[in-house]
């Protein structure tokens, strides 16, 4: 309770404090405003006198100007010293023609406005004939000087009766215009008077409420405040006690604290990093590894030396409001000054206040560079002796096909000469029986028959085992016979689109371009139950590009090319074979009911590349 209390009063006296300090701005604010106010119309009343002040300067000049006409016409009349008097003549007549113009329509260089004010304008029109009627005579008269007629009185006399008939009315209607601005200063010296004391009298009166109800209220809060603020100085020895003896503790948990950091500090690396992430304090062992001194550290985010990298993983975990008061462990590699690179196994804790607000991270570290240059070495290892697998079972592979394509060979050579030339022998014992025992003409045709088609089979066998056509005209004529002999033979629509233009005959590129052909054939003659089946190659300056497409049921195979074709897994492993030898792309979209397409990209410089063995 007595805490309770204690806290209490400062916290109503801050209250207080702030909502008087609110009304004493306010009131402040208001008369800021009107002094402000105040000093705008003075300004502008300011600039509103010199104004005035021109206008009555210029008309009271003006005023002077048509006297000094009037005494210089009266001296060219006399004829005294014509020459100085005619100069000052045209020069007093042109200042006041021009001062009269500029009062009446403004003038920018003389600072003097268009004249807008009604009153002052029919003032105006009151001069203009007598200011006509000199304005033309002094002409008149400034002409004849020129003609250089000033001498002969008599002609000028009739101009000058004019400039002086006229003078007086002008006079006149100039001092009352001169008056009139000076009434007009008076009215508006008259109105800002008001507007003053009014500002004055507001000014005053925001003074007098903010005595009643700001500083006196005020000081009676106060009177209040140091009331509780003395209970509470009665209170805060009793409490001053209690937290000595509760600083022995503290102090004793301290020093267990500091050994457990000291321990710390020796066995990993240290970090002290605020909610942003920013580093405010580092041990001696980080300091060492990155390289950097402690002064250079500070206020640096933490693993900021990543050279150029993304931001650090850790920042995903202290930015994160749903987990960054969750304990985080992971991995995480930086740089140090000097662009060596570390790894740390890192665990990062919060630090929480008494609001239950994250206030800082304590990061501790362990040093495995060792462990993970270990694991890239091991990783390398794994993929370089992954890698020679895949050269020696390329290398197999392609021994396999030679062996194979040998064995073809002799296969069908031993075919051709051991069989079928007993075959041969045979046809021709037939043919002798059909000549010797015509009766039995329909028995031995049969048998004719017979041996004529297994003839014809065999001959097709030893084709396929050993096509020579390739080694003798090259692939484009291989690949038209064999389409052909298909076609023949199954009765199957092939469409074959030959834009194969290579004439460099290389054997094991042709050859296995070739059983691939023949391979994907046999499978779509055998499997696809297609209408139609499209082969197409084309050649380029790079690549030798293959496609075979068919309409048939097509099959189904997996992301990573995994088959799904029953009796037909050896013909494609056949075909992956060859098509890895060749470095090729190999390509297969199948679909069931809508037919298959193969297509193989093969370049051309690389068709057997072996130089990684």
């Amino acid at each position: 309770m007595k805490s309770t209390s204690i806290d209490t009063i400062p916290q109503s006296a801050n209250n207080t404090l702030k909502q008087y300090h609110v009304l004493y701005l306010l009131a402040l604010s208001v008369i800021a405003v009107i002094t402000l106010i105040s000093q705008v119309l003075i300004q502008k009343h300011l600039d509103n006198q010199i104004h005035d002040s021109h206008l009555i300067n210029y008309a009271a000049r003006l005023r002077t100007n048509s006297q000094a006409l009037a005494k210089l016409s009266l001296k060219l009349l006399n004829g005294e010293n014509l020459k100085t008097t005619s100069k000052d003549f045209e020069t007093t007549l042109l200042q006041w023609k021009n001062t009269h113009e500029s009062l009446l329509l403004g003038n920018e260089f003389l600072s003097l406005p268009k004249n807008k004010n009604l009153d002052m304008f029919e003032l105006y029109k009151i001069i203009d004939r007598p200011y006509r009627s000199i304005l033309n005579a002094g002409s008149a008269v400034v002409e004849l000087m020129e003609e250089g007629d000033i001498k002969n009185l008599s002609i000028i006399k009739p101009y000058i009766n004019t400039i002086l008939e006229n003078e007086y009315s002008y006079f006149l209607g100039m001092e009352m215009i001169v008056f009139d601005y000076d009434r007009i200063s008076r009215t508006n010296i008259a109105d800002l008077k008001k507007i003053e004391y009014t500002l004055l009298g507001i000014v005053f009166l925001m003074l007098m409420l903010e005595a009643f109800f700001i500083f006196i209220p005020l000081a009676n809060k106060i009177k209040i405040s140091f009331s509780g603020l003395i209970e509470s100085e009665e209170k805060a020895k009793e409490l001053a006690k209690a937290l000595k003896e509760n600083n022995k503790i503290l102090e004793q948990s301290h020093n267990e604290l500091r050994e457990v950091n000291f321990a710390l500090e020796k066995a990993s690396y240290l970090v002290k990093i605020d909610a942003d992430g920013n580093i405010i304090y580092a041990n001696d062992k980080y300091c060492h590894v990155t390289k950097y001194n402690m002064n250079t550290l500070i206020g640096k985010p933490i693993f900021y030396n990543n050279m150029g990298g993304d931001e650090s993983i850790i920042y995903k975990h202290i930015k994160s409001n749903e987990v960054r008061k969750e304990v985080w462990q992971g991995e995480i590699f930086d740089h140090a000054s000097d662009g060596t690179g570390f790894w740390l196994d890192v665990t990062v804790m919060p630090v929480i206040n008494k609001k239950g607000e994250v206030d800082q991270f304590l990061v501790i570290g362990f040093d495995i560079t060792l462990r993970k240059k270990t694991e890239e070495e091991l990783r390398l290892l794994s993929e370089e002796k992954l890698r020679r697998q895949k050269i020696i079972q390329k290398v197999r592979n392609k021994a396999t096909l030679i062996g194979q394509e040998k064995e073809r060979k002799r296969v069908a050579a031993e075919i051709h000469d051991g069989i079928g030339q007993m075959l041969t022998s045979l046809r021709i014992q037939v043919e002798f029986l059909e000549e010797k025992n015509p009766k039995n003409v329909k028995e031995i045709s049969l048998l004719y028959q017979l041996i004529h088609s297994i003839v014809n089979e065999t001959r097709r066998i030893c084709f396929e085992l050993q096509p020579n056509i390739l080694e003798d005209f090259g692939l484009k004529s291989a690949l038209s016979d064999l389409i052909k002999n298909i076609r023949k033979n199954t009765g199957y629509n092939i469409v074959y689109e030959d834009h194969y233009d290579i004439q460099e005959k290389l054997p094991e590129r042709d050859i296995a371009i070739y059983r691939i052909v023949q391979e994907t054939l046999n499978n779509a003659v055998k499997h696809s139950k297609a209408e139609k089946i499209t082969v197409f190659i084309e050649s380029d300056a790079e690549f030798i590009t293959l496609q075979i497409r068919d309409n048939g049921v097509g099959f189904s195979y997996d992301s990573n090319h995994i088959f799904e074709v029953k009796n037909n897994t050896h013909g494609i492993r056949n075909i992956k074979e060859r098509v890895e030898l060749l470095n090729a792309k190999l390509l297969i979209n199948s679909e069931l009911e809508k037919g298959t397409v193969i297509k193989v990209e093969i370049p051309i410089d690389r068709s057997l590349d072996l130089e990684e063995i």
